[in-house]
């Protein structure tokens, strides 16, 4: 049978995920009462594909509800990070888990970080940009979970679960939220608006539409002082809608279709860099001073002259169907396709003289994926779930980094710079730029897997689990490089071609056991994965551009406790990870460009722990917090900041970053939040809330470069308003309230590192700074 037939036999026979038919966990009840009691509402998460209360799931999550999103005013997934201690957010919002996440930021490598939608793996971290709207929850699903959820989560998962459409219930929802951004250096502050919309329509008896709509402008904290007579897109618009359509075409059958398309424009919060520092003999000094710019660790002003714009459009639709036979087997398949389509240009001196002012991309995506997957009932002796997945990538991708490196214009036409030379200028033919480089390819990505996970009850008490994965990817790219004409071209010009299959198994097993039904210990052992990728970039004429697939083998032991009549839940778990050919991505100097390549090890290790707490009726305390130590073992060819004593730097412009930790991973961090709500016996319910999220010291950069750290952080957040038994609720709210400036990341300028010198730019997000707002929620 050839691979064509076969994906098309596959998505014939059904398509759906396996939670749809999924009865609700035994606790609903028991929850219930502990509400009403006072006591913490039971979480239910689907972190091994089915709905079941966390206290049962022998996992490392931190759940967050929706009434947590909205209560934190927690707007995408790079503002979870406040609130789950083990995520942490990086270089062009890329995660990190415990410390490990993805440290290449090319499109032709996965993220070890996954992201799964409605039971959807992402391919790419594109795909999962955007506002929430009508999120049931988000779960941080902590070390490899790969096993269950499609391919490349060797670090961790985010999983988002939005709200079904609900049968024979018409209900609209309404969110709308205004905010004042402060402009650090600037006499102006900036506003935001952002607006939701839900509507769900019955369809007949057994059916449901539900809509979501989006909109919202942000205006960044940043300042532009840069030239005005180009496009230069510098605040966020994003919009977009969502339809979901859920059908009960029988008791036992269920159909349920997802659409969304959307688009964001603009470069705030990603593009919008600033000078950290300068070093000494800066070709960047000049440029700055004639703007005006003081570079320093409380600078938000930058400049440009090559234009700013970054135009993402995304959708996709997918449809699900599952069967439940008259035992409880659930029988399901779900299969999807998603694309994104990415424009953008970057100045990326950031200056206002060209010294590398062209940054333009240009790419195409698109995924299918197709998952059959078989559930036994979740109450058996026996239980659990084995499957059938597969998904193909195809990327088209162009782009160019070029500039004439600060030369007067005076002086370009003429002999040897010849950029718009002629042969008056004594040039022979006429270079575009400078310096630069440019390329283009396509890449596609085939991958084929065979699943299953049993769970056997031993007694009542005790539980024992295993379950594999075998994994075929299979892989090509087509990469043309340097076809401008430059002076001096940063990469060598040539035609590759690679192709590379490779199959891996990845597993885990271990046991759980109920002291009681309020005390769960596990322990577990497994291995997870992350595919092979290949370099976007080719360094030499007969460059290997293949990074081989990471693996990871993590031990870990968890205890889940509930106490005083679910007044108090107390999780904590310890973990031990350890990762081979991790993938990274460091700058060639020589070439000026960045490179991926496979590490030897990296080893995680450390203790997360999280309260739930209800000790007052009204008053809520939600507290997590994370203990870790994550470093490289041997890595010889780490990059070499400027000035660097190793001994090696000074003659290959690499050392062996053996014991260093690794990007983004904190020792420490946690995050507390409390919530009272009077207590009051008519329909009005005052409430007032606040947080804190506190981070030790990290560094953004593998050789931990001294001007790419960042000391202890502190974020506090506030907020005060009122609930109303009608479904409305108003509120006002701070983030970030006493304005701790804390950069998303912070890098290497690459021009002045091949001259020798540490030059640092900085990235600030949107809660880089103090916001406040109001926010209404209404619904009928």
């Amino acid at each position: 049978m050839n691979k064509t037939a076969l994906i098309l036999g596959v998505s014939l026979v059904a398509m759906a995920t396996p939670a749809l038919a999924q009865p609700e966990p035994q606790s609903a009840n028991e929850s219930a009462q502990a509400v009403q009691e006072g006591g913490v509402p039971e979480i239910v998460v689907s972190a091994q594909r089915r709905t079941e209360r966390l206290q049962d799931v022998p996992i490392s999550v931190t759940a967050l509800s929706a009434d947590t999103l909205r209560s934190r005013n927690v707007n995408d997934l790079t503002q979870v990070a406040l609130a789950a201690p083990s995520l942490q957010v990086g270089n062009d919002n890329t995660f990190a888990i415990r410390g490990v996440g993805t440290q290449a930021f090319a499109t032709t490598i996965d993220s070890s970080v996954a992201t799964s939608l409605d039971d959807v793996n992402l391919g790419r971290p594109f795909l999962a940009q955007g506002l929430f709207n009508d999120v049931e929850r988000v779960e941080v699903l902590n070390g490899p979970q790969g096993l269950l959820f499609g391919k490349n989560a060797s670090a961790g998962l985010l999983n988002v679960i939005s709200t079904r459409p609900k049968l024979g219930q018409l209900e609209s929802e309404t969110s709308l939220e205004l905010d004042n951004r402060e402009t650090p250096g600037s006499d102006a502050a900036s506003w935001s608006a952002i607006a939701r919309q839900t509507v769900n329509v019955p369809i007949g008896q057994n059916g449901a539409l539900r809509i979501n709509g989006t909109y919202s402008h942000e205006e960044p904290g940043t300042t532009f002082v840069g030239l005005r007579d180009r496009r230069n897109d510098l605040d966020r618009e994003q919009y977009g809608v969502r339809a979901k359509y859920l059908q009960e075409i029988t008791p036992s059958l269920e159909l349920y279709v997802i659409g969304d398309y959307a688009e964001s424009h603009g470069i705030a919060g990603i593009y919008d860099r600033t000078y950290r520092s300068l070093g000494t003999g800066s070709a960047n000094a000049a440029p700055l001073a004639a703007s005006g710019i003081v570079p320093g660790d409380d600078n938000f002003t930058f400049a440009g002259d090559g234009g700013y714009w970054r135009d993402l459009k995304l959708g996709g639709a997918q449809a699900s169907l599952a069967w439940t036979s008259p035992g409880g087997i659930v029988i399901s398949n779900i299969a999807a396709w998603k694309f994104y389509n990415y424009d953008a240009q970057l100045d990326t001196d950031f200056t206002n003289g060209n010294g590398a002012s062209r940054n333009w991309s240009h790419a195409d995506y698109d995924q299918f994926s197709n998952e059959l997957r078989i559930a036994l009932p979740a109450g058996n002796t026996l239980s659990g779930q084995a499957g059938l997945y597969y998904f193909r990538s195809t990327i088209d991708q162009q782009g160019q980094i070029a500039g004439n490196n600060y030369v007067p214009d005076f002086a370009l036409p003429n002999f040897p710079f010849c950029v718009g030379g002629s042969a008056a200028t004594g040039c022979a033919a006429s270079n575009s730029y400078f310096l630069g480089r440019d390329n283009s390819y396509r890449m596609t990505t085939d991958s084929y897997a065979a699943f299953g996970q049993l769970t056997y009850s031993i007694t009542d008490a005790l539980k024992v689990f295993a379950g594999g994965r075998v994994t075929r990817d299979e892989i090509s790219i087509d990469l043309t490089q340097i076809q401008d004409t430059y002076f001096v071209p940063l990469g060598v010009p040539g035609h590759f071609a690679q192709d590379y299959g490779h199959t891996n198994f990845s597993w885990r097993a271990g046991g759980q056991f109920e002291v009681t039904r309020d005390a769960m210990v596990y322990a577990s052992y497994g291995r997870g994965y992350k595919g092979p990728g290949f370099n976007d970039t080719a360094a030499s004429t007969d460059a290997d551009l293949l990074v081989h697939g990471e693996t990871s083998e993590t031990a870990e032991i968890g205890f889940k406790t509930s106490w005083f009549q679910r007044k108090l839940v107390f999780n904590v778990s310890a973990f031990h990870t350890r990762f081979k050919n991790y993938q990274v991505q460091s700058l060639d100097t020589a070439l000026q460009a960045f490179v991926v390549q496979n590490a030897a090890s990296v080893t995680s290790k450390g203790i997360e722990a999280t309260i739930n707490a209800a000790p007052l009726p009204g008053l809520t305390i939600n507290a997590s917090a994370t203990l870790l130590n994550s470093r490289f073992g041997d890595f010889a060819g780490a990059e070499c900041y400027p000035g660097q004593s190793d001994a090696s730097c000074l003659t290959t412009g690499s050392f062996n970053a053996k014991g260093y930790r690794t990007p983004t991973a904190p020792k420490f961090t946690s995050s507390l939040q409390g919530m009272y709500e009077f207590q009051t016996s008519g329909s009005w319910h005052p409430f007032i809330e606040a947080n804190w999220y506190h981070r030790s010291s990290i560094n953004y950069l593998i050789n931990r470069a001294p001007g790419a750290g960042v000391p202890t952080m502190d974020l506090i957040g506030a907020s005060a308003g009122v609930r109303l038994d009608n479904g409305m609720r108003i509120s006002v709210f701070c983030k970030n309230c006493t304005s701790a400036y804390n950069p998303n990341f912070i890098g290497l300028d690459s021009g002045d590192s091949v001259a020798g010198i540490a030059t640092y730019q900085q990235q600030f997000g949107f809660d880089s700074v103090r916001t406040i707002g109001a926010s209404i929620q209404f619904r009928f």
